[in-house]
């Protein structure tokens, strides 16, 4: 297989592999640490991030944990990594990074 055949647009064949899992999750871990995050956001956001190489968890799933629906719950993972006055440009780079892949990963329009 060629390299042109196993990358798509500049992005790996396995967009959401175990290595995007990885940091991800360190990333979401960080901006805990820096207070970036609320420790509710960061629970939505581990488990977006968790269910992301699977688009994203069942509807019955987010129901039992979180009591809402797949909409509402990518509302929550979405607002919890919205930038915030007090973050610095790479905290807001980092979130920003996370918000698109998240809502490529759940499917958000």
């Amino acid at each position: 297989m060629t390299a042109v055949a196993t990358e798509t647009f500049g992005e790996p064949e396995e967009a959401f592999g175990t290595e995007w899992l990885r940091l991800a999750l360190r990333r979401c871990e960080l901006l805990a640490q820096m207070h970036s995050v609320s420790s509710d956001a960061r629970w939505m956001i581990s488990f977006a991030i968790q269910w992301a190489p699977f688009g994203g968890a069942s509807a019955a799933e987010l129901l039992e944990r979180f009591g809402v629906n797949r909409r509402r719950f990518m509302e929550l993972v979405l607002d919890g990594l919205a930038p915030k006055a007090t973050d610095i440009q790479k905290i807001r780079a980092m979130k920003g990074q996370l918000r698109t892949s998240l809502a490529q990963a759940w499917g958000v329009q």
